[in-house]
């Protein structure tokens, strides 16, 4: 009797498990690629859904997806030190939960940093969230113009860590990628005093000739 009670069990949790899954692919935004602008950070049109942040347990996948959408369309709203916005916290809070089931994740990882330079442009967690962009994704030439912005724009290369992982970019985008040459250039123009300062030193070591380039 028990057993055919588990079976019972097992068998209408396996066929809720299918039609949660079924309505959330049925509803599901395709995820976006990663903005390459920094300026231009625009989500797709399409809204998620309100239920689907109840589904993150069954599809993580989606609720990455989703959790990526929601953070872009606030990013694009916000503004860097401009506070917790309401919605701010939530998607903070979301993107952490999805990359709780998906911590390999370098976009949403990157999501979050730009998050929390709204939040607190400064803090530690801003730093962390960056940092493991570059641990995730470290050759990853679509996400290196946003953060390449992120890293010098804000005070994250007073980690020296994150200093030496940003000059990596510099050198990978003026070496290897001559298209990514101007994403340096835009970075320079929206950096800190800081940020110019490490530009500069960074670019005069790999290609001197580009330095007027920069100051232009």
């Amino acid at each position: 009797m028990n057993v055919r009670i588990c079976l019972v069990t097992l068998g209408l949790a396996l066929g809720c498990y299918g039609l949660l899954s079924a309505a959330a692919e049925l509803s599901a935004v395709p995820r976006p690629a990663f903005p390459s602008d920094p300026t231009r950070i625009a989500p797709p049109a399409s809204e998620v859904p309100d239920w689907l942040p109840a589904v993150p347990l069954v599809r993580s996948d989606l609720e990455s997806s989703h959790a990526l959408i929601a953070a872009l369309q606030t990013i694009q709203r916000g503004k860097p030190g401009g506070g917790a916005s309401p919605d701010n916290m939530r998607d903070r809070s979301r993107v952490k939960r999805a990359l709780s089931l998906a911590p390999y994740d370098a976009e949403l990882w990157l999501a979050l940093a730009l998050l929390e330079s709204q939040h607190d442009p400064s803090g530690p967690a801003m730093l962390e969230a960056l940092k493991m962009t570059y641990f995730t994704a470290p050759n990853d030439t679509r996400l290196m113009p946003v953060r390449l912005d992120t890293a010098t724009q804000f005070d994250a290369l007073i980690d020296p860590d994150l200093a030496e992982l940003a000059r990596g970019d510099v050198r990978l985008m003026l070496a290897r990628r001559a298209e990514l040459k101007t994403a340096v250039v835009l970075a320079y123009r929206r950096a800190s005093k800081r940020g110019k300062e490490f530009l500069e030193q960074a670019v005069k070591a790999i290609d001197p000739s580009s330095v007027a380039t920069l100051r232009g």
